[in-house]
């Protein structure tokens, strides 16, 4: 007779809501045998867009990136009721998004954003050497927490590629930070398409939000990046390796994006991974990078060796 699985009320407690979002909401709560502090992302099933295919292949991708470089701990998956509760590590320094919110003009200093770049192609890296597309780069989904660490969250619009030269076609992701090649007709992309979104974001952090953000309409907007040329951050938004490094994210034609799936690109990030100190907030202006004297120059060399 096999042992029935523990009530997730026995392994962990809820605390404060600290977000909620169309699939549900995430807390902070505790693992009551350890008293360490998660993070609780909860999904009603009871809801009408729920769906559990969807939840299942969440639960299924985090469960391979358990080991994953600067990407969210999964804890574990368990029903209670009507709802799934997904336990995974907290960032107590909140997202990126928070900390621009936080800040003076609401943007990020430069040597920040490279700070923060450089981790998330560290988890980029990763991604797509399974391969994995992420499909939601953006501020809001890149975490930081108590200790200065970076980490990539949100894994529901993910998906798995059968090889590192396939293509998807589903719409999907959030509109501003979305590449060209996801909105044509015929919409063909593969793992390139997270590297648009990178180069998006930094303009995000730099600018305090995505291009066109004070579009009204979501088809406005996918009808602008189909026909624009691709943002340029301008001479006065920063300095030239930056800017230089957001216009090789951002091609007009994807194949000549960087790949990240190239093994000596993945490996040279691992072995190069800077170290950040960085406080849960930026009021008093500490945060402070520790490792290469120009953040920009190492990351642009890891990203054209593809």
């Amino acid at each position: 007779m096999s042992t029935p699985l523990p009530s997730v009320h026995t392994l962990y407690k809820r605390l404060e809501t600290v977000g909620k979002g169309s699939y549900g909401s995430v807390s902070k709560g505790v693992h009551i045998p350890t008293g360490n502090l998660v993070a609780l992302k909860i999904i009603d099933l009871d809801r009408e867009d729920d769906d559990v295919a969807d939840i299942q292949r969440e639960v299924s991708l985090l469960t391979q990136l358990r080991d994953a470089p600067n990407i969210t701990k999964y804890f574990g998956c368990y029903m209670d009721g009507p709802r799934v509760w997904i336990a995974m590590e907290l960032a107590q320094g909140g997202s990126v998004y928070s900390l621009m919110k936080a800040s003076q003009d609401e943007c990020l200093e430069e040597r920040y954003v490279g700070i923060i770049v450089r981790e998330v192609l560290v988890a980029l890296a990763h991604l797509h050497r399974i391969p994995v597309i992420h499909r939601d780069i953006k501020a809001a989904n890149v975490l930081v927490t108590d200790t200065g660490r970076v980490l990539l969250c949100d894994f529901g619009v993910s998906a798995l590629l059968q090889t590192s030269t396939s293509k998807r076609n589903t719409l999907t992701g959030t509109v501003h930070w979305m590449a060209p090649e996801i909105l044509q007709t015929i919409a063909a992309y593969d793992a390139k398409i997270d590297i648009w979104s990178l180069g998006i974001m930094i303009y995000e952090m730099v600018k305090g939000a995505p291009p066109h953000a004070n579009m009204g309409s979501p088809a406005e907007v996918m009808d602008l990046i189909t026909k624009m040329k691709p943002p340029r951050l301008q001479d006065n938004e920063g300095g030239r390796d930056m800017r230089d490094f957001v216009s090789l994210c951002l091609r007009e034609i994807p194949s000549e994006t960087p790949n990240l799936a190239n093994r000596w690109l993945a490996r040279s990030i691992g072995n190069e991974r800077t170290l950040v100190a960085m406080k849960a907030t930026m009021a008093d202006g500490s945060l402070t990078p520790y490792g290469h004297h120009n953040i920009w120059t190492s990351t642009m060399v890891l990203l054209r060796m593809s």
